[in-house]
């Protein structure tokens, strides 16, 4: 096969690839976006204790309670002794720490809004089968007491006449959660 087949087979792939992106693209448009779902909600908790061991990543706390608890801490991590940024491995034992963990939950909407136009085709009570514009014929299903807006009119599947042109709008909504985590420690030395 010569340089110059393989190059007329690509050319001819990658029309065929743009002419099919350009009949989906003109029979139907579509939208993404995401939008508040709600109030956020945000927890916070207060955790005090004292430090009995760190090491580069961790720590050993003994809470008011006199229980002990391991905490794994982010390298580069600092809390705010005595006004000083320190990091896990630069605090002394018996310095007492007071962290406050702070959880946002904020909830939002995922929303894909698909824009279809076409012609009717056919129609009856229960689905109708519409002409997209790329000339392909696709059938619908229609929900009891679902309306067409045509013009300034509602109709519904069965008032729908061969040749009207319809615009549909289908959007779907994903409910999703978007968590955030804010940490603040603060402390003081033992005193000498």
């Amino acid at each position: 096969m010569s340089i110059l087949t393989k190059a007329l087979g690509a050319f001819a792939i990658g029309a065929l690839a743009l002419s099919l992106a350009a009949s989906v693209t003109a029979q139907t448009t579509q939208t993404k976006e995401t939008v508040p779902g709600g109030p956020a909600k945000v927890k916070t908790v207060e955790l005090k204790g004292e430090v009995i061991a760190t090491g580069s990543t961790w720590l050993i706390a003994r809470n008011p309670a006199g229980l002990y608890h391991i905490y794994d801490v982010k390298p580069g991590r600092k809390a705010i002794v005595d006004g000083v940024p320190k990091t896990v491995d630069q605090l002394q034992v018996g310095t007492m720490l007071t962290a406050m963990y702070t959880t946002t939950e904020t909830p939002l909407i995922k929303r894909t809004t698909n824009i279809t136009m076409g012609t009717v085709f056919w129609a009856s009570p229960k689905s109708i089968i519409v002409a997209l514009e790329n000339g392909e014929n696709k059938q619908y299903e229609v929900p009891a007491g679902f309306k067409f807006d045509v013009g300034d009119k509602k109709l519904e599947a069965m008032e729908l006449k061969p040749g009207m042109k319809l615009t549909a709008t289908r959007i779907i909504e994903e409910p999703l959660n978007v968590i955030t985590e804010d940490i603040v420690v603060t402390g003081t030395a033992p005193k000498k």
